[in-house]
């Protein structure tokens, strides 16, 4: 997709105030990545007209989710339709529930320049340029509007005719359905309006030229729109998606790389090596604790076994044993004297000792050689003192080592946050549907928030809720609004409840199960008794 201009959308939908229609059978699709803007309003009373035109949506935004790059965006739409046409079409035939469902659909395609608009129906397309012309882009698919372009009826008339409501064409109505299809080429400052008859009953298109071009927040006009309907009756379900385009430099692309869908590999290429580069220094951090604690230990642990074998060692020697004929006067007097020459000759004979070796005659080497034995054995006696002392300081210390504080050790965490919230909170919507759709339902903010709500709905056996919030799920994952390790699992998951929520005898079933696991003991009475 062409990445020079910029979309900005938002959009609203809302059940209005008739209680003639108690729920919301519209539906919508804004994807700004993919440039696809949709409407859809489901007819057919009940269910069927919520399932309709979600169906619709649903294949529409799959199409050009997968666009292949150099595709006809005018050729993908029409398919697109057609083949929910077929979808909607089998579906009612299949159902006796859904035997009259249908659905009106509207959808603009944006690429760059190039604007694809498709239709069937009476929902409509208005279009206001940057010079603030209005362009009504669609031709209501009704009995009035027919008339009124076959000359028999005028715009007044059709406005208050009883039959102004009575579709032409429709999704689902045939076998085949016959598509408008057109492109026109846009400019920035362009904006559109994609709305269903519930905001053109009370809003005429010169209030709705006004409104576009005041310039506003596309927030702020849906919900300027609504707030008009619900002044004037919101008789209908009202379903607004405004598209606003303009020009984008390139140095804006950038600065704006988390707002603007089309810059979203952008933003990737730049995260990734934040990512890596802070991930070694979290690393050390983590380990250091680990780490010097362990040599701590191999230190307590090693070096007083080799002290006490150090002193087994030294005192197994030979040495000592010259120790006991010396006097002690000897040893303290570093000089030579005669006065120690009588102690020589009380060593045995046949134990000669000589620091240098060899046997030797009594004379004045052999007393200055007596004499340096006594001084090593002196030393060797220090050493092994100090030893033995240092031996003494490590045990005195090992019970205070105890009291001095260790490292708290963290409580491991798994590297994705995000990933494990999600897991806990599904198995919450498990455990107390009901307690999980009062928390999330209320305020639901990204595609997990409407999974869960989704979810707790389907297992109340509220279908048409689940069906919605499941749809919502699938815009905000294409939206990108999802964290990425858990579209995947949520992609699957909406898979298998959207077949659930469309098909009443997998609900039946569904339920059947359910009941089983809340009360085991009803479920083994039916086996036994179906045996």
């Amino acid at each position: 997709m062409d990445t020079s201009t910029r979309i900005l959308s938002a959009a609203v939908s809302d059940r209005g105030l008739s209680e003639k229609r108690p729920q919301n059978e519209d539906s919508f699709l804004e994807m700004n990545k993919s440039g696809i803007f949709a409407v859809a309003d489901g007819v057919g009373g009940a269910q069927a007209g919520e399932v309709a035109s979600q169906m619709a949506m649903e294949i529409l935004g799959e199409a050009f989710i997968n666009l292949p790059t150099g595709a006809d965006a005018e050729t993908v739409m029409r398919t697109a339709i057609e083949r929910a046409n077929t979808a909607i079409h089998q579906m009612a035939h299949e159902l006796p529930q859904l035997a009259t469902m249908a659905t009106t659909i509207v959808a603009l395609h944006i690429d760059g320049s190039v604007a694809t608009i498709g239709h069937v129906g009476d929902s409509r397309l208005y279009r206001v340029d940057r010079e603030g012309d209005l362009y009504r882009e669609t031709d209501d698919h009704s009995v009035v509007a027919d008339e009124v372009r076959a000359g028999r009826m005028t715009e007044e008339q059709a406005e208050n005719h009883p039959s102004r409501n009575v579709i032409s064409r429709a999704l689902g109505a045939e076998a085949t359905v016959d598509v408008e299809i057109k492109t026109i080429m846009i400019e920035p400052g362009t904006s559109f309006l994609i709305c269903s008859d519930g905001i053109t009953r009370h809003i005429a298109d010169a209030e709705i030229k006004g409104v576009l071009t005041f310039g506003g927040d596309p927030v702020d006009i849906c919900e300027y729109l609504k707030g008009l309907c619900y002044e004037r009756g919101a008789e209908d379900n009202l379903t607004a998606v405004v598209v606003k385009v303009s020009a984008t430099p390139a140095a804006t692309v950038d600065a704006d790389a988390e707002t603007i869908q089309f810059t979203a590999p952008l933003a990737i290429e730049e995260d990734e090596p934040t990512v890596a580069s802070a991930r070694p220094a979290f690393d050390v951090v983590e380990d250091e604790p680990e780490l010097l604690e362990l040599e701590t230990r191999e230190l307590v642990t090693s070096e007083v076994p080799d002290v006490a074998s150090a002193i087994e060692e030294k005192l197994s020697e030979p040495l000592p044993e010259q120790e006991i004929t010396p006097e002690p006067a000897v040893e303290t007097t570093p000089e030579p004297t005669p006065e120690p020459a009588p102690a020589v000759p009380s060593m045995p004979a046949e134990q000669p000792f000589s620091m240098f070796g060899g046997e030797a005659e009594p004379s004045e080497t052999e007393e200055k050689s007596g004499s340096l034995g006594r001084i090593a054995t002196a030393v060797v006696m220090l050493v092994i003192g100090s030893a033995i002392g240092l031996g003494v300081y490590h045990f005195a210390l090992a019970p205070k080592a105890a009291d001095t504080p260790l490292p708290q050790l963290s409580e491991m965490q798994s590297s994705n946050q995000p990933q494990t919230a999600f897991e806990e909170n599904r198995r919450n919507v498990d455990k107390d549907p009901a307690g999980a759709l009062a928390r999330f339902g209320a305020d639901p903010r990204d595609a997990e928030d409407y999974f869960l709500v989704g979810r707790a709905n389907m297992l109340l056996g509220k279908y048409p809720e689940a069906r919605k919030a499941f749809t919502e799920t699938r815009s905000r994952i294409a939206a990108g609004d999802v964290d990425p390790s858990n579209a995947k699992t949520i992609e699957t998951e909406i898979a298998i409840a959207l077949a659930v929520t469309s098909d009443t005898t997998i609900q039946s079933i569904l339920k059947k199960e359910l009941d089983g696991v809340k009360n085991p003991a009803n479920t083994n009475a039916n086996t036994n008794a179906n045996k």
